[in-house]
């Protein structure tokens, strides 16, 4: 049988190890009944009760006890035996099956402490006093019907008496590969899935078949550990690697795809597309099949479907190289699923200039469904688009991770509408720019998988996760494939890996050659060679794309082409330019007005310009993935060859290699923050949660603020620090997760302020101070503005509520919360206002020419487009045609929201009319007179009543701070001044702290301290500077070039890579 295999190696082990004299073994993943059956039910409250008189038991009468039994009485069993043998069932990993040996109340406790929970800073579960028991585990959880946990370790397993032994010698046997036909395999995801098998494996079946390409953990060990299992149980059951699905070319085709892509698109049929074989992929044949757009279409709504019929369903993954129409791809399917289904698609994108780009496309398609929202938005359009999602009206939602993330519910953004899909594109920053600069990434698939727990409990129904992107490194040393589909939580995707090479952009990479004794000055050097290829392209009439590492670099280099009077055919685009300033440069861009466009990789993922057919680098930008993803910016449109040029210089790495010192978090850091948490977990406790034995007794809501000194420096910025806050605390969690399945701390941002601003009078002022003498200050003295802390009022008095419940309550004036009745106060607004240079002179100017517009089309009674407004602000006021389109739609969508909401109007201001072509045409009418009046009345009180650049607005009963809303709005997109609204001050972050143990035994050791993630950003960083000095420096042909970059995406690395990192880092593993 089966289950001897294990009865034999313990009895053969046992026998071993208890001829030493004065010893005793300690059993690890060993039920104490498979050696001794006399000893019974372990109950280990009578170790947690009296530890030395549960020591002196197993003392007089026992040779081996159980692993949980020697956590709790370890110091007496290592000072009292010489040697103190630990076997451990080594068929299990870091985490183990966990004996029965609780009472009920404290296994309730237990699984209800280490549970993640939405609110646990108010959950008022009773845990009873387990402090005992926690400190046995790092995390500990029902699966399945048993527990199963990982252990903490220990100060006691450091003692030399201690002699770990395995319960198997380390042996492999064989697992043969099938196809993804099988129909019943266990698809082992989390390391518990893999003890599942173990258990399956006990029972003796024939065959087991085994899916380990979605397993989140050591992919290198779980193999090792199947080969052990699949050696001893060789005579019992046959075990099977199921291989990852081929890509079929089958599809069901509809009528609709083929309409949709026609009425928009304006093309009669999808495009083929080279998809590597999955199958042949993992026997390492690169072969490629031609694939259908329309088959990848098809699938994903029919896992949408199958997701509204309660079916099982597959996420999607795909990738393609730039060019390829991944918009397409899912625009097509979210059209389809809107007009059938009226299901609603959001898209995770990761800039503005990508989001406004895409829905820009679409609107010029004449597809009117799609919106963004982002910081780019007007408050008036943003708020209008919302409103215009909940009803219907728009079906593709455009946004930024951090958008999504800052809504503490997601109604807020999309009110009742049902998620047919959430699109994450570009996803290859899920696992790039997350580790680095985009921390709301790594929390982007917590978020989502949340988002599908509450659409099945509000709608019945879940939704698909699908990710395009064109580069994803697929397995080895920096496998992004596995990792954004683990950090995703994908289900069992689809997957769709494009074919990297592209035989339409040849490479050239020169070397810097100067003859001996000639001068060398590195900066000129290089903008000589900028110069150089700025002439080549006005005499060839090629527009060229150059990117810089860095704007300093681009400002420097603009100022040596204006010196040399060259600069009429250059434009600039990089982050912090202004939006008007961006946006007029790309549109010069496009319409080949500018040739040559210099820039930082922020022109780049989404930019739809087909027409590039030169790109250069003036130095690395980042890493391998960034190269291509820029190179392939050349030659999307068909029958164009591109032109991928760098002049290499070995100096040139110093950009980028500056850029991850100071983008990346250092060890000692990380040990700052487990001080920190500790710190303010120890002082919780001495405040009086000691005595609490609910659930709410571990958990922190913290200000950002409390760490980010820790990451402070003079030339940081604060919001930069918070970002690096949370990458740290993300850094330290889901390393723990990683290398043992839990972590000692769980950690989640919450999209909430700790300190409000409100308007309270003078005695009322007093009150609060004798009650709360620190939370409270005046800062506005004529209308009474405070600042008001109130983490501290809530953590005092009010720690029965969830902190957004106490918000809310005293927000909405609610009369069971005392603090509301008590001390009455209103909410207020804090407003930045930064008025431009000469702002009355230019409110005046393109008022005056709106107005006089709008006023000689109502004395007509015409109708007007928007780019007939847009021309006159154009002509008469000197502006680019992007800023004038910006104030032409605020304008228009502000006159509705006053209206609506100022007005009391039924009848419109501006009458709208579509044409038989489509174009929407606006007829205004006499009410437009008052809207003008309104806009100026407003422009005054916001002078009159801004003070050292700060505005107050009190949420009275009206809608006043609405109304200020809407005219900055409009004074912003004018470009009379900037503005940033703030309800109050302080990022939160929640902190639930399962086990502190784990926590003070990396500050007791903290030389010990190995963060593995840490240390994959610096092996990656390397590599990538590595390999690509071997492509520039390699004298290789195009050809070569990339064959060599296929290689590396599909996890091959060049032996002189590999050796070349190892001169830096000789312990870097690359299996």
């Amino acid at each position: 049988m089966a289950n001897d295999v294990i009865q034999n190696a313990i009895r053969k082990k046992i026998e071993e190890l208890s001829n030493e004299p004065n010893s005793i073994i300690v059993l690890k993943g060993i039920p104490v009944s498979y050696v001794d059956a006399s000893i019974g039910k372990i109950d280990l409250s009578k170790a947690v009760e009296d530890k030395m008189g549960y020591f002196m038991s197993v003392y007089k009468g026992r040779k081996v006890i159980s692993y949980e039994e020697f956590l709790l009485i370890a110091d007496f069993v290592v000072s009292q035996y010489r040697t103190v043998f630990v076997l451990s069932n080594n068929v299990y990993m870091e985490q183990f099956p966990v004996e029965e040996c609780f009472t009920s109340e404290v296994r309730k406790g237990l699984i209800k402490h280490f549970e993640e929970s939405e609110e646990a800073e108010t959950d008022e579960t009773y845990l009873g006093n387990i402090e005992e028991y926690v400190s046995i585990f790092v995390g500990l959880k029902e699966y399945n019907g048993y527990l199963l946990g990982a252990y903490n370790k220990i100060p006691a397993l450091d003692s030399n008496k201690i002699v770990d032994v395995n319960l198997f010698d380390y042996q492999t046997g064989e697992t043969n590969v099938v196809n993804d036909s099988s129909e019943d395999f266990i698809d082992l995801v989390e390391e518990s899935d893999y003890i599942d098998f173990v258990k399956l494996l006990f029972a003796e079946p024939d065959e087991i078949y085994l899916r380990t390409a979605n397993y989140t953990g050591d992919i290198n060990k779980l193999r090792d550990h199947i080969a052990l299992l699949s050696f001893y149980w060789k005579d019992y059951s046959d075990i099977y690697y199921v291989q990852v699905q081929t890509v079929s070319g089958q599809y069901q085709h509809r009528d609709e795809y083929n309409e949709i892509l026609e009425k928009y698109w304006g093309y009669s049929s999808y495009r083929n597309l080279p998809i590597y074989d999955m199958t042949k992929l993992e026997q390492g044949q690169k072969d490629v099949v031609q694939v259908s757009q329309e088959s990848i279409i098809a699938n994903l709504v029919e896992q949408v479907e199958s997701c509204g019929a309660g079916k099982d369903f597959r996420d999607m993954f795909v990738t393609a190289p730039t060019g390829a129409g991944k918009s397409v791809m899912f625009q097509v399917p979210a059209i389809y699923l809107a007009e059938k289904y009226n299901l609603l698609t959001i898209v995770i994108s990761p800039l503005i200039g990508l989001m406004n780009d895409q829905v820009k496309n679409l609107e010029l398609k004449n597809y009117k469904y799609a919106k963004t929202i982002n910081s780019d938005i007007s408050p008036i359009i943003k708020e209008d688009i919302i409103s215009k999602v909940g009803e219907g009206k728009y079906h593709i939602l455009y946004i930024s991770p951090e958008t999504l993330l800052g809504r503490s519910d997601v109604e807020q953004l999309i009110g009742d509408r049902t998620i047919g899909m959430i699109c994450v594109d570009e996803a290859h920053i899920v696992t790039t720019w997350g580790k680095q600069f985009r921390p709301d990434y790594w929390y982007l698939g917590d978020h989502i998988r949340k988002l599908r727990k509450q659409q099945i409990k509000n709608k019945g129904r879940s939704f698909v996760v699908a990710t395009f992107t064109a580069t994803a490194i697929y397995h080895g040393l920096e496998d992004m494939y596995t990792e954004t589909i683990n950090s995703l939580h994908m289900l069992n995707p689809i997957t769709y890996l494009g074919y990297v090479k592209r035989n339409d952009i040849n490479i050239v990479i020169e070397k810097n050659k100067k003859t001996k004794g000639t001068r060398t000055e590195y900066e000129l050097d290089k903008f000589e060679q900028v110069e150089k290829i700025l002439k080549r392209a006005i005499i060839t009439n090629k527009k060229t794309l150059i990117y810089f590492p860095t704007v300093a670099l681009i400002d420097r280099c603009y100022e040596y082409l204006r010196n040399k009077r060259e600069i009429d055919q250059v434009a600039v685009y990089y982050g912090t330019l202004s939006k008007d300033d961006k946006q007029e440069n790309y549109e010069k861009f496009y319409a080949k007005e500018k040739l040559v466009m210099l820039a930082t990789k922020a022109f780049g993922m989404g930019i739809d310009i087909n027409d590039i057919e030169i790109v250069a680098h003036f130095a690395p930008t980042g890493n391998v993935c960034d190269y291509v993803q820029e190179i392939g910016r050349a030659a999307r449109k068909e029958d164009l060859q591109g032109e991928a040029i760098y002049n290499y210089n070995p100096k040139d790495f110093k950009h980028i290699n500056r850029l991850h010192g100071l983008s990346t978090i250092q060890p000692y850091q990380l040990i700052k923050v487990l001080e920190k948490i500790n710190e303010l977990y120890q002082r919780s406790l001495r405040k009086g949660k000691r005595k609490d034995l609910t659930k709410k007794r571990n958990a922190m809501l913290l200000d950002a603020e409390n760490f980010s000194y820790i990451f402070g420096s003079p030339i940081s910025d604060e919001d930069n620090n918070i970002n690096k806050v949370k990458t740290a605390l993300l850094l330290i969690q889901k390393d723990f997760e990683n290398k043992v399945g839990f972590s000692p701390i769980n950690v989640r941002p919450i999209p909430m302020f700790s300190v409000g601003f409100f308007e309270i009078t003078p005695n009322i002022q007093a009150k609060i101070v004798k009650k709360y003498p620190s939370a409270i200050e005046e800062i506005e003295s004529s209308k009474h503005i405070c600042r008001v802390l109130l983490s501290v009022i809530w953590s005092k008095d009010y720690k029965t509520l969830s902190f957004p419940k106490f918000k809310y309550m005293l927000y909405s004036k609610n009369q069971d919360l005392e603090l509301a009745t008590k001390y009455p106060m209103t909410s207020a607004l804090c407003v930045n206002i930064h008025f431009v240079d000469d702002y009355a002179s230019i409110y005046r100017n393109i008022w005056d020419v709106l107005k006089g517009f709008v006023l000689k089309k109502v004395q007509s009674s015409e109708h007007t487009a928007v780019n007939e407004m847009m021309q006159a602000l154009v002509d008469g006021c000197n502006m680019s045609k992007y800023k004038a389109q910006t104030i032409c739609e605020v304008v228009l969508a502000s006159m509705d929201s006053y209206r609506k909401n100022f007005a009391k109007s039924t009848s419109p201001i501006a009458q709208e009319k579509t044409t038989i072509e489509g174009k929407t045409k606006y007829q205004f009418n006499v009410a437009v007179n008052s809207y003008f009046q309104w806009v100026e009345t407003g422009f005054r009180k916001v002078i009159n009543e801004t003070k050292d650049e700060q505005l107050y607005l009190i949420n009275d009963s009206g809608n006043r701070t609405k109304e200020y809303g809407v005219i900055l709005g409009i004074l912003e997109a004018l470009g009379v001044l900037t503005f940033e609204m703030l309800g109050g001050a302080n990022s939160q972050l929640y902190i639930y702290i399962n086990q502190i143990q784990a926590i003070k035994n990396i500050l007791n050791a903290p030389y010990r301290y190995n963060n593995r993630l840490l240390d994959t950003v610096g092996e990656r960083h390397l590599i990538s500077v590595k390999m690509l000095t071997y492509l520039y420096e390699g004298n290789f042909t195009s050809d070569e070039i990339w064959n060599v970059i296929e290689d590396y995406f599909l996890g091959i690395i060049p032996e002189k890579v590999k050796s070349d990192c190892r001169k830096e880092k000789p312990d870097m593993l690359f299996d």
